[in-house]
């Protein structure tokens, strides 16, 4: 799990899915952590957005911290990504602590962790309370189980030029053996069935599945 500094996720949140996961702190990413009551294992970035008393006590209770210039090429998420794929390769990541922000960022995010695998990371989400982007590679299925999550909107995202062999179904407009194409954007804003359990496929490519919900 990495941690980064945009939007906290709630509390309780935190507490169904903190638990028994390898924290990892992008920066002020250690707020949110330490709000919840949770130590992260590593913590990675220049400091420049996070109190200087929380970065010391983390440092005393024994994290590895790797601390960086506030003046370099790289953002402190990407080089939290960078240095999983390096120490971590192949461990799926859920990032958090990614969402309510500004644009720009959380474009650089979606496709940093695409640049990420090139290192050996392996992105599987962005999620927390309120909404969650799904990362499915070529060959892959994931089957969603919703339940009666009020208001639930689910959309398809390509993120690579060409998503070929997309299946959908369980929901209100299903695709079939459907190419979709990053530069002609379409299948937004679907809803789930009545038995909540949407199924996706893809045949190559990486798709965002994106969630929301009220």
């Amino acid at each position: 799990m990495v941690v980064a500094g945009g939007r906290q996720p709630s509390l309780r949140w935190m507490a169904s899915f903190f638990p028994k996961k390898e924290l990892w702190c992008a920066d002020s990413g250690l707020v949110a952590c330490l709000k919840g009551g949770f130590e992260p294992h590593r913590l990675i970035g220049d400091g420049d957005s996070t109190p200087r008393a929380a970065w010391d006590r983390t440092v005393r209770r024994g994290a590895a911290v790797e601390r960086f210039p506030a003046d370099k090429d790289w953002t402190d998420l990407q080089l939290t990504l960078f240095a999983a794929g390096r120490d971590r390769p192949g461990q799926p990541i859920v990032v958090t602590g990614c969402w309510g922000g500004r644009f720009d960022h959380l474009f650089s995010l979606i496709f940093s962790a695409r640049w990420a695998s090139e290192w050996g990371a392996t992105v599987r989400a962005f999620a927390d309370h309120r909404e969650i982007l799904l990362l499915l590679r070529g060959g892959e299925r994931m089957d969603l189980r919703l339940g009666r999550k009020k208001g639930a909107v689910l959309s398809l995202l390509p993120l690579s030029e060409v998503c070929s062999d997309v299946r959908l179904s369980g929901t209100f407009w299903g695709l079939s053996g459907t190419d979709l194409f990053q530069g002609r954007p379409y299948a937004v804003s679907n809803r789930p069935g009545e038995n909540g359990t949407p199924s996706v496929a893809l045949g190559d490519g990486v798709l965002g599945v994106y969630l929301t919900w009220q």
